[in-house]
């Protein structure tokens, strides 16, 4: 009885394994390519212009009196613009913007 059970659990493993070589493999999802930064008047912004998926803009506030604060915009689909503002005219943006995606 014993070897029926390791006879019935490698036919098991060997139709699961011819069944995973003959499925095809779900499509790749493209990354965000040809993503860029820039600020203006303490604003961040990110967009990409190619690929799948989302980006949003990360930014780095730093207060008059030496506070700091990281702020993210939303994520937003390739082609457009995530933007995130310091908190106020008493804040300035430092250093350069970042972003991150994903999809």
């Amino acid at each position: 009885m014993r070897a029926r059970t390791v006879l019935t659990r490698l036919a098991t493993v060997g139709l699961l394994s011819a069944a995973a070589a003959v499925l095809p493999a779900a499509a790749a999802q493209a990354a965000p390519t040809g993503c860029t930064t820039y600020a203006n008047l303490g604003t961040g912004y990110a967009s990409c212009t190619g690929g799948t998926g989302e980006v949003r803009v990360v930014i780095q506030c730093v207060s008059v009196w030496g506070d700091e604060t990281v702020r993210s915009g939303p994520f937003v689909p390739v082609g457009q613009t995530s933007s995130v503002s310091c908190p106020s005219s008493t804040w300035s943006l430092q250093p350069d913007p970042w972003y991150v995606t994903r999809g």
